[in-house]
């Protein structure tokens, strides 16, 4: 059993390699091969003006990748009001990160790896970012609008650099250190050349891609800002603790069509940014897709340049983790990374049972 740490996933995980990965767990799901079960989180105490303990909680698997996954994160949280608007925080009492993924052999059962979380996380959320704008945003896409300066808005802008050739990003988010330290290391890193702007609607006008990657559990800009041909994405979602959307009801309405990670985890989430409009005869499920459905031509995707399209990252998914478990640990076994534990500390021994003939259930 490999225990992988966070500076050498940092060390084997590249963003092209993992968007590839992404492209093939989506597309499998969607065949009805990949499996994923909706995401569960709960907060101890439950209010979501006290901080207190959370716990997310996402399983998966990937036939492909040969391994099903299970993530268990591990934080504090509290939700209060930062310059007028409400936003979720995550403290870390200890300046750490608690989040694993456990990673299982489908052959086998046996336990492969356990593998901190915290650089994969931002890695796959922004991989499944790229396949989402290959597949959705505009072919001659050059400008992106970010909200967000975090480590979420870095992975996520890495992987829209990756797929569309971007000339220009703006950046905004309420702090101004913030952005402007974003715009200067990012210019570096991407050799694209990054603004620091001071309003939301400077995010949204002339972008072909609008992003959002915040804290925020409030619409970050107007929807009726949007204009044609654009493609908003967000990743902030209502979890079944606390209600959170980064776009506003007039984006859901504008919108030719909303792509989400995975509607099972709409339901149990009960994410009623989205619910309560088709619940209320808005519109249809039929303006609904899975973003699977995309990749493999069930639904046909953008049809013409004059489309809003919005990609609600509604879910972190299981297979996210299986298929970027999988390359993760692959590339420290060759690479030699890792620290190996006993195998047989992570599973008790069945011999005299099976001996007598009896095959134990767990």
């Amino acid at each position: 059993m490999l225990l992988i740490t966070d500076p050498e996933v940092k060390k084997v995980l590249k963003m092209g390699d993992c968007i590839e990965a992404m492209e093939r767990a989506f597309a499998e799901e969607a065949r009805g091969i990949a499996v994923n079960k909706p995401r569960t989180r709960y907060k101890v105490p439950p209010d979501l003006d006290k901080p207190g303990y959370m716990a997310n909680i996402i399983p998966g698997a990937v036939p492909s990748s040969g391994v099903a996954a299970l993530r268990y994160d591990s934080t504090i949280v509290q939700e209060h009001v930062v310059a007028g608007g409400r936003r979720l925080d995550f403290p870390s009492p200890l300046k750490r990160s608690w989040g694993f993924v456990m990673l299982f052999s489908l052959q086998t059962g046996e336990m492969l790896a356990l593998i901190h979380d915290f650089s994969m996380s931002a890695i796959r959320v922004g991989a499944t970012t790229g396949i989402a704008h290959r597949a959705l945003a505009r072919k001659n896409a050059k400008v992106v609008g970010i909200f967000g300066s975090g480590n979420e808005a870095r992975t996520n802008l890495e992987a829209i650099c990756a797929v569309r050739d971007i000339e220009v990003v703006r950046v905004y988010s309420p702090n101004k250190e913030h952005r402007d330290r974003f715009a200067e290391e990012m210019t570096e890193v991407l050799n694209v050349e990054v603004q620091p702007v001071t309003s939301a609607e400077a995010v949204v006008k002339g972008s072909d891609i609008v992003m959002c990657a915040t804290n925020s559990s409030e619409p970050v800009f107007n929807g009726n800002w949007l204009e044609p041909g654009q493609l908003v994405t967000t990743i902030a979602n209502t979890d079944g603790v606390h209600r959170r959307t980064e776009a506003d009801v007039t984006t859901m309405l504008r919108a030719d069509f909303i792509v989400m990670n995975n509607k099972e985890t709409a339901l149990t989430n009960q994410q009623r940014e989205l619910l309560d409009l088709i619940d209320g005869g808005k519109f249809g499920w039929d303006k609904v897709c899975e973003l699977g459905q995309v990749l493999i031509g069930k639904h046909p995707g953008r049809s013409n340049d004059e489309q809003i399209l919005y990609y609600k990252s509604n879910t972190g998914v299981g297979i996210q983790f299986a298929a970027t478990g999988a390359l993760i640990f692959d590339a420290c076994k060759k690479q030699g990374l890792g620290r190996e534990l006993p195998s047989e500390w992570f599973g008790a021994d069945l011999t005299e049972w099976m001996d007598k003939g009896f095959m134990p259930s767990p």
